[in-house]
């Protein structure tokens, strides 16, 4: 006879053993039953819920390296390396331009690294807010070279100038806080730039700040006026506001760069110095630079297939006939003192109105293509 399970015994055989040794038979069957049901659990949910969700942090940094362009990018980038840094040691000691140091210690590098220093995270903020309304739509409709050329001219000039007055103040008065004088941070370019555009801006063209309307030409002005209120008068906002102008008005041409050379340095054939920089991701070459368009249209995600990887809004002219030189914008904007007609770089022609003129520019555009490949094709030109 088969003796019976353990559990089918009477406790009275058991009298001495606690009841958690009495159990069925079947009990490990069923606890690995439910075990493996459990197992499976995670694969029905995971497959139910879908892939995972995307980082916020990683998709908003991939949309500003995707929207904004280059320079833009580079500039903002080293304000907030600069601002982090900060809490370890100070950037303003060792990249600010003081007269004490960049001419009698001889460290003349300041003068290109002062604007990229950010102190304070209000500072900071300020930056990208404006920075990121006039930066982008300025190297949109410029390109990124001659927006280069023009952040770092009006940078040199200022400070120049800085220098040069600090330390004639410091001679006449001898005082040695002028030699501790300090030109820092973004907004000694940004006036300047607002100041260029502005002075290019017809006479009845108006800005809006806040809820007052002023009129184009004294936008800069104001804005300083703004500043000096709430932060006291500085120096730097000042000659920078004044560089502008002067920039503008056109009395700073002879430190301008010329296109041709600007087409030359992006050339990647005849091996430009900015070749280099060509197929990264928001440059803007000349040749996709969109003039007054870039305030026109908006600024999208890299739609197109452009060797730079530059927003939407940044496309070759279509119009063979009409002039690749970039220009301000010629109709009301929102940045840069508004609409600008003939700006600082417009185009001096015509749009043609009869299909004879039309067809005499596109024969004239033809033959200096023609010209420009003979020329880039001949190695001794």
């Amino acid at each position: 006879i088969a003796p019976l399970p353990i559990a089918h015994y009477h406790y009275p055989l058991l009298p001495r053993l606690p009841s958690l040794f009495v159990f069925p038979v079947s009990f490990p069957v069923k606890l690995k039953q439910t075990q493996a049901h459990a197992s499976k659990m995670p694969r029905e949910n995971n497959s139910n819920n879908g892939p995972p969700q995307p980082n916020p942090v990683l998709t908003a940094y991939e949309s500003y390296v995707r929207d904004t362009p280059l320079i833009t990018r580079y500039v903002l980038n080293a304000t907030v390396i600069s601002f982090f840094t900060g809490f370890f040691f100070s950037p303003a000691y060792l990249l600010a331009n003081i007269p004490l140091f960049t001419i009698f210690k001889f460290q003349l590098y300041r003068i290109l690294t002062s604007p990229l220093i950010c102190t304070d995270i209000l500072s900071l903020f300020f930056t990208f807010m404006g920075f990121l309304n006039h930066g982008v739509k300025l190297e949109q409709s410029m390109g990124s070279s001659l927006f280069a050329c023009l952040f770092f001219t009006l940078t040199i000039v200022t400070n120049i100038l800085f220098l040069i007055i600090s330390i004639l103040l410091w001679g006449l008065t001898n005082s040695d806080s002028y030699l501790a004088g300090v030109s820092l941070g973004i907004w000694t370019v940004l006036l300047g730039i607002i100041a260029v555009e502005c002075s290019q801006a017809p006479p009845d063209t108006k800005r809006r700040l806040f809820f007052l309307e002023v009129p184009a030409l004294y936008y800069p002005l104001v804005l300083l006026a703004l500043f000096s209120l709430f932060a006291g008068p500085k120096l730097p906002y000042c000659l920078g506001v004044a560089v502008g102008y002067a920039y503008g008005y056109g009395k700073l041409d002879r430190w301008k760069v010329k296109v041709e050379t600007v087409r030359k340095w992006e050339n990647r054939d005849q091996g430009g110095c900015l070749s280099g920089f060509v197929q990264r991701v928001g440059f803007v070459t000349l040749g996709m630079a969109s003039g007054p368009n870039a305030w026109l249209i908006g600024s999208g995600g890299n739609d197109g297939d452009s060797s730079g990887g530059g927003p939407a809004a940044v496309s070759a002219p279509s119009d063979p006939a009409a002039s690749t030189t970039p220009s301000f914008p010629s109709s009301g904007g929102r940045s840069l003192g508004g609409g600008s007609r003939g700006g600082l770089l417009s185009r001096g022609t015509k749009t043609p109105k009869t299909a004879e003129e039309r067809a005499a520019l596109l024969e004239r555009a033809a033959e200096r293509r023609r010209q420009q490949q003979d020329e880039e094709g001949d190695p001794g030109v």
